[in-house]
């Protein structure tokens, strides 16, 4: 009786470590080169149904990449414009409102066709206004499908790594995102220890970012920190912030919230 206690007691302890394992995500990199500014208006009301996709905007002919490594088709469609259709090993993209200009050859880059195998991070299109965004904000249309089942992106965008053309071959992206961190000036507003995690907050006066990155304004700055750092950063004070390097994610271009983290504070 003991010894089946004791083997109970035992796959009890081991049940939670396989419920936290986390599926992988779809997808990890942004679709559109250098980020775009985006909320979370999947299934908001459209005319034509609910939105089965987050928009995002960009200028027209911004670069777009395969979020996966896949096949992609094209095609049109009076709502959609030029659509190009990625489909991946366990899921499929849609890629909505492709630019236009020069019709089927601007809408897909030049030496893909249809059933084209491409990479991770390649580019395969460009953001437009074609089909029922003529006459509004250049934007993608992106949207998750795992079979038949339409999904939200949201989450994923704001974890995916955003990628930048690469310098050297303009045509080209860099996946090797290079690590980014910010130097924030502005005075300290509050500071916390929340279950011995620091919260600095910091009201800016000037931010600027090592790549030169163009980053979201905001109020205030919400930072994790390490309460030792809080020596030098006492409420009204002024100071100069530099946070952690990281690969830029869309959550961290805007400054959400605890995002980043502050790395020296003078």
């Amino acid at each position: 009786m003991r010894i089946l206690l004791l083997i109970i007691t035992s796959l009890a302890f081991l049940a939670p470590a396989t419920a936290l394992a986390a599926p992988a995500p779809p997808f990890t990199l942004f679709p559109v080169v250098g980020g775009a500014h985006y909320t979370d208006d999947f299934g908001d009301g459209r005319a034509g149904g609910s939105h089965e996709g987050n928009d995002l905007l960009a200028p027209c002919g911004t670069p777009v990449i395969a979020v996966v490594p896949g096949t992609v088709t094209l095609d049109w469609g009076s709502r959609s414009g030029w659509m190009v259709t990625l489909k991946g090993k366990s899921s499929w993209y849609r890629y909505i409102h492709m630019d236009g200009r020069d019709g089927a050859r601007s809408a897909m880059t030049k030496g893909l066709k249809n059933g084209s195998r491409v990479k991770a991070g390649q580019i395969i299109s460009y953001v437009g206004d074609t089909g029922d965004a003529s006459g509004g904000p250049c934007h993608l249309h992106f949207e998750l499908h795992r079979g038949a089942e339409v999904s939200s992106p949201y989450a994923y965008l704001q974890t995916a790594t955003i990628v930048q053309l690469d310098p050297a071959n303009p045509a080209s992206v860099n996946t090797a995102t290079p690590l980014v961190s910010l130097t924030i000036k502005g005075v300290v507003a509050w500071t916390a220890s929340v279950g011995g995690e620091g919260r600095l907050i910091i009201r800016p006066t000037g931010i600027s970012s090592s790549d030169g990155t163009r980053l979201s304004r905001a109020g205030t700055i919400a930072l994790r920190a390490d309460p030792a750092l809080f020596a030098t950063a006492s409420v009204g004070r002024a100071v100069t912030v530099t946070t952690t390097a990281v690969q830029l994610t869309t959550a961290l271009q805007d400054i959400v919230p605890l995002s980043w983290t502050a790395a020296t504070v003078s």
